[in-house]
């Protein structure tokens, strides 16, 4: 039996992260309908997060300060990008909602090639334009666009969550730390962000105990789990594939939706989620242009 490729073990991390982001939805919702603020829900998620890598790094008897210089860069990824996109995304949802928010930030892995082409002149394959013009598409029909009000400033926010995660994508790609280690520095990154906003914004609190099991569970399976496996693919793929293949996350999260919060689900879901399906496995099996080099 022929083992898996580099590429194909790389492409099966990336998608794993996308499920695990996929159950985000429904924490998030039982999270906020308590009145957490976003930013107190995003702080405790990451410092939560960050507490159980740093747990799982003491096992291991690493030394999570070394090299010091790559780790105070990662952390400084977390608070510029990680943490300003997480936070970004939940404001844009607040003007435009969900739905849109989603398919405007799932432009991403079309900034990850641009990012990629201008730094580091990498070419880019015509295979990914197709996966990557069907995955838009496949989006497009998941999302409910009927109520939505169209507002500028939403979707804005959500273009700016798009870039900020593109740049955490590509500058991960170029790191040498670990990917546990880096797990563990950019939530730190992400956690500083997030206290930041909570105590401009004047209203940081300690959540109540009935919350608590929320915010580990979406601490552990929608935010560890998810930037580890997205570090280990990268390890394996390259950042613009890595960024192509996550995004079945809009799938798994309407999968999530139906099974956790009773949704129902449309024809024209059922057709977006085939097109992504399809324009994941496209990319799943393509060759990688960088390696070809």
């Amino acid at each position: 039996m022929k083992l898996l490729s580099k590429e194909q073990v790389g492409s099966l991390y990336a998608i794993s992260s996308g499920l695990c982001y996929g159950f985000l939805g429904y924490f998030g919702v039982q999270l906020l309908k308590s009145n957490l603020s976003i930013a107190n829900m995003l702080f405790w998620r990451f410092l939560v997060a960050a507490f159980f890598t740093f747990i799982i790094l003491m096992f291991k008897g690493k030394n999570i300060f070394q090299p010091l210089t790559e780790n105070l860069k990662i952390i400084f990824y977390g608070i510029a990008f990680y943490g300003t996109s997480s936070i970004t995304y939940f404001i844009g949802s607040n003007y435009i909602g969900t739905g849109l928010t989603m398919v405007v930030f799932f432009i991403y892995p079309a900034i990850v090639m641009l990012f990629n082409w201008i730094l580091y002149n990498e070419g880019i394959s015509k295979t990914y334009y197709l996966a990557f013009s069907m995955i838009i598409v496949g989006i497009l029909l998941l999302a409910d666009l009927h109520e939505l009000k169209l507002d500028f400033l939403g979707i804005g926010f959500g273009i700016l969550s798009a870039i900020c995660y593109a740049c955490y994508v590509v500058a991960s790609k170029k790191s040498n730390v670990s990917p546990l280690i880096s797990t563990s520095m950019v939530l730190i990154g992400c956690s500083i962000a997030c206290l930041i906003v909570a105590c401009f914004e004047g209203n940081f609190v300690i959540p109540d105990r009935n919350n608590w099991l929320n915010i580990t569970f979406m601490a552990i399976i929608c935010t560890a789990l998810p930037i580890l496996l997205l570090l280990k693919g990268l390890k394996y793929i390259s950042s613009e594939k890595a960024a192509i293949v996550s995004v079945l996350e809009p799938v798994f999260v309407l999968l999530s939706g139906i099974i956790l919060l009773g949704e129902t689900v449309s024809v024209m879901q059922i057709f977006g989620t085939i097109i992504i399906l399809s324009g994941a496995v496209i990319t799943l099996f393509s060759k990688n242009s960088t390696n070809q080099k």
